[in-house]
């Protein structure tokens, strides 16, 4: 298993979203759900038509996916950074612990009384740990530049104090939900194709 980036195709349409993990049951006496572990992130997207050697790239990425087995480190193409006004060298201020609602970020001195606004898109972890989280509300950072931020899905890992907090293109790891059948090739052009990704951190 490997871990690949993406590497920047030309995109003609995006959708990140969230997708529960839960079980529907539905019987005469009424319907119940079932929650399991935490939402993933899902992505469709689709690549504009490029010239032939640039679509044999694309073709190349997509043979190098090895199926199910390799994973893409991906972030919101259409979202790679905040909103807020929180940058700089972003470490957790305190630990995290899995099933948590919310993580505390500190940024130092200079980015004192900055903000992260609802919908803004953080990271925290790394490897198989890595985790993408949305912010739940409008939040900023005190004098010494610390802040407590909700999120609006639980911390996956127990992360530890001092950690990075990622704010500019964020990743999660992917692997594809449907196989790519490839590019057709047409006359000196690599036609459209898609890509369907669901977030997964196994190894």
């Amino acid at each position: 298993m490997s871990v690949i980036n993406w590497p920047g195709f030309g995109v003609d349409s995006f959708r990140w979203s969230l997708t529960p993990k839960a079980a529907n049951f539905s019987s005469i006496f009424g319907q119940q759900s079932l929650s399991g572990s935490a939402p993933v992130w899902e992505v469709e997207m689709r690549m504009v038509p490029q010239y032939w050697q640039q679509s044999i790239a694309a073709q190349t990425f997509i043979e190098s996916l090895d199926g199910y087995t390799n994973q893409i480190a991906l972030w919101n193409l259409y979202q790679p950074q905040p909103a807020g006004t929180l940058r700089g060298s972003l470490t957790l201020g305190f630990a995290t612990s899995q099933g948590a609602p919310n993580i505390w970020i500190a940024g130092g001195a200079s980015q004192a009384f900055k903000t992260l606004l609802a919908g803004d898109l953080v990271g925290i972890g790394s490897g198989l740990t890595q985790q993408v989280l949305r912010i739940s509300q409008n939040g900023a950072t005190d004098a010494t530049g610390l802040g407590n931020f909700l999120v609006t899905t639980p911390i996956r890992n127990a992360i530890s104090a001092g950690s990075a907090v990622a704010w500019d293109r964020p990743k999660a790891l992917f692997r594809q939900k449907s196989l790519v059948d490839g590019i057709e090739f047409v006359a000196k052009v690599g036609n459209s194709w898609s890509l369907s990704l669901i977030e997964d951190f196994r190894p």
